[in-house]
């Protein structure tokens, strides 16, 4: 086997396993922040006439807590793969299908954009780390030069 041979094998032997990690974190996202939602369209008819089981766990092998109608507010705790944590009106996990999420979770995108000004970074920095790096910033001014370059100019080799 040569050594390249070799090489490649470690370094598969080594990323697989963290490539399969990774995915197994990717998977088990949970909501960080309780969030509301409604019952809704769970089948009238038999077996279901309107009710929504809550489990003790998130799959259909926990025992049945209770339940909560179409129309009854909840609020998520957190998600466990197709089930929802609810804590409100009853603690439990339900099917997330039957859930519609009512509150939205919007992040403000207007000053994604924009570069930060300079005042703006002074300002809202720890004033104590200012003045810790105050010398720092004072003998770069001075040993920094500012360099003028005329970009109109041709430039000959």
């Amino acid at each position: 086997m040569k050594i390249s041979e070799t090489l490649l094998i470690r370094v598969i032997a080594l990323t697989l396993p963290v490539l399969l990690l990774l995915a197994g974190m990717a998977a088990a996202v949970e909501l960080n922040v309780a969030r509301e939602g409604i019952v809704k369209n769970v089948p009238l008819q038999d077996p279901y006439n309107g009710c929504l089981i809550v489990r003790e766990g998130p799959g259909m092998e926990y025992p049945v807590k209770g339940h909560v109608v179409n129309g009854d507010r909840v609020t998520i705790e957190s998600t466990s793969g197709s089930w929802y944590k609810i804590s409100a009106p009853k603690t439990g996990y339900v099917w997330a299908s039957y859930i519609s999420v009512t509150d939205s979770q919007t992040v403000d995108t207007t000053n994604l954009t924009r570069p930060l000004g300079l005042e703006t970074i002074v300002e809202n920095s720890d004033p104590q780390a200012r003045d810790q790096k105050l010398p720092e910033r004072q003998q770069l001014l001075e040993t920094n030069q500012v360099i003028h370059l005329d970009i109109d100019r041709e430039i000959n080799p």
